[in-house]
């Protein structure tokens, strides 16, 4: 039941007949006991529409996703860090003014977190691969830069960062962005492939594979091996076409649907001010594994 005190968030993107959103947040909402809605405002064409007709409808907050993380930036006047150094977010919050936020950074370090620490320990002598230079990318990387940095205290940075990404010169302005650290890097396809044995995590964050997307990924079969983790991003469908290739070779997966959940956690928390509780994300990831195995084709 609505009334005048409910409060509206919502997702805008396109194409977003694949999200999952509306199904966290709503489902947060009434495990809290929070009077709030989450809705879809999903149009092409956001650029030129702004956000004043979402504004005069009241609304609280905002997630963003593809292809509108850097210009929802452009739309704010305060910003958390991730957002300024990035010039991406994925979270807006409306008051006196419009506030950035990037959870998609945090969100997949707690997956990988959970899944191996050992992943993004900046004194193992092994390289992470990002695959992409978008939005996604960027707040991830920032992220994960930040991690080893607060990890090292200070000490050498052992473990390095690498980018493949088609765009070159997105790529270069990601590096730009992240300071041009010496422990972050582009590099070429056939760099990877020399280089396979190096990589412990890779992180794809580009939509190819995911449905309705087209696109050849990035990497091939012949790059996996069974002592790295692919942590694909893309949650529906459950396995993307680099997933199964990567499976083919024992590669560990940590599944998409953990960065979605865990940055959707961090956005509940921003949009109401309440802490999740740990058997609210378990209800959440039970409900999201569920929809999402629901959705298959």
């Amino acid at each position: 039941m609505f009334s005048k005190r409910t409060k509206i968030f919502g997702i805008i993107g396109y194409p977003l007949g694949h999200t999952l959103s509306p199904w966290i947040h709503n489902t947060l909402f009434s495990l809290a006991k929070f009077d709030g809605v989450y809705l879809v405002f999903e149009k092409p064409n956001w650029y030129e529409v702004g956000l004043s007709p979402l504004q005069e409808l009241g609304i609280q907050g905002l997630s963003v996703t593809i292809p509108y993380k850097e210009w929802a930036y452009t739309q704010s006047q305060t910003q958390c860090q991730a957002s300024i150094q990035m010039k991406a977010s994925n979270t807006l919050l409306f008051g006196s003014s419009i506030h950035a936020e990037n959870t998609d950074g945090s969100g997949a370090l707690k997956s990988i977190q959970l899944a191996d620490a050992d992943l993004i320990n900046p004194f193992e002598k092994k390289s992470i691969l990002i695959l992409g230079s978008g939005g996604s990318a960027k707040g991830i990387a920032f992220a994960l830069s930040e991690h080893l940095q607060n990890k090292a205290n200070g000490k050498p940075i052992l473990r390095n960062i690498s980018i493949l990404a088609r765009n070159r010169m997105a790529t270069e302005s990601m590096l730009i962005s992240l300071g041009n650290k010496s422990y972050i890097k582009s590099i070429s396809e056939s760099e990877c492939m020399e280089q396979n044995e190096n990589f412990d995590l890779i992180i794809h964050t580009t939509p190819v594979g995911m449905k309705t997307v087209g696109g050849k990924p990035l990497l091939d079969k012949n790059f996996f091996t069974k002592k790295q983790t692919l942590f694909d991003i893309v949650y529906n469908p459950l396995e993307t076409e680099l997933v199964k290739l990567a499976k083919k070779k024992k590669t560990n997966i940590i599944p998409g649907y953990k960065m979605l959940l865990h940055q959707g956690i961090r956005q509940f928390e921003l949009f109401t001010g309440l802490e999740a509780k740990n058997k609210w994300i378990e209800k959440i990831e039970s409900i999201l594994y569920r929809e999402l195995k629901k959705h298959q084709s």
